[in-house]
């Protein structure tokens, strides 16, 4: 059996092997212990989609994926690829990431070319600094458990995630029922320039704090060894040019949890205010049976 290739840089949780003209296969490293992250399962299965696209022109502009069962960190994922269309515009993709002959996430991709239209958008919240706010350490204490090094669990011993949280020791504030967090967050080491690489990257930091945004307002219960949690599905909007090794505003909220489920959505802001990406997750937030 072929063994994880290091992870240490950034691109290498990017990096597929083409196995045939729509056939690829990668490793993802955990985001549980010893349980693949699930971003890093979107983010290649988002890039095993674009290497099929043909063109420069065409971009991707959408996602949704969902997830099916946990991954293993000790085995790699081949992502099969179907093309259903490639229209004058538009050209889309489904993909579906396999384990040991069981899918594990499903995906279907748009890629677009960019036309001219009308053109609004939220504003950037007014935020301090990523440099006045708390640097939160990947992975956290908590996720290692006792163990001395990442890597006794499956994940990369190199800090290349910046991820701040903006009043992280505040209480959790309610108005309305409603309840906001702000992250800035980027990739610490340079990335190329590239239409692919950036979405995919961006992907990847998505998923980072939806399931935590959305029991936020339960503080009570975010250490109850009977709650269940994982992401269920995931949505990403692209709207314009990304740089995910630039920082990013992260502005996220949870407009509901119910039924074991919980719904957090987020928006990306770059530091010029431009708004360049949207994300929509729901997570599976019950008591164990």
């Amino acid at each position: 059996m072929t063994s994880a290739p290091s992870q240490r840089h950034f691109a290498d949780r990017m990096s597929l092997q083409q196995i045939d003209r729509d056939i690829f296969t990668g490793w993802c490293h955990s985001g549980a212990p010893l349980r693949a992250y699930g971003g890093q399962i979107a983010a290649q299965s988002l890039m095993a989609a674009g290497r099929t696209v043909d063109g420069p022109e065409r971009r991707v502009h959408s996602l949704h994926g969902y997830f099916l069962r946990p991954g293993r960190t000790k085995d790699s994922i081949t992502y099969l690829v179907d093309r259903p269309r490639d229209g004058r515009s538009f050209s889309t993709r489904i993909v579906r990431a396999v384990q040991n002959g069981e899918t594990i996430f499903m995906m279907t991709a748009s890629f677009s070319t960019h036309d001219d239209g009308p053109e609004h958008q939220f504003a950037r919240p007014a935020m301090e600094s990523p440099e006045a706010t708390t640097d939160i350490p990947i992975p956290l204490p908590s996720f290692l458990e006792g163990s001395a090094r990442p890597r006794d669990l499956d994940y990369p011993e190199s800090h290349i995630i910046d991820l701040r949280i903006v009043g992280a020791d505040a209480p959790v504030a309610l108005v309305d029922g409603r309840y906001e967090r702000m992250a800035w967050v980027r990739i610490r080491e340079d990335l190329p320039e590239d239409p692919l690489i950036q979405p995919c990257a961006l992907t990847y930091l998505s998923d980072l704090t939806m399931v935590s945004t959305a029991l936020a307002p339960h503080a009570d219960a975010v250490h109850r060894p009977d709650l269940m949690l994982a992401s269920i599905d995931h949505a990403v909007w692209f709207h314009g040019p990304v740089r995910a090794d630039r920082w990013l505003l992260f502005a996220q909220d949870t407009p509901v949890a119910r039924g074991g489920h919980g719904l957090a959505r987020g928006l990306f802001f770059d530091e010029d205010g431009s708004l360049v990406a949207s994300v929509v997750q729901e997570s599976l937030m019950r008591t164990r049976r």
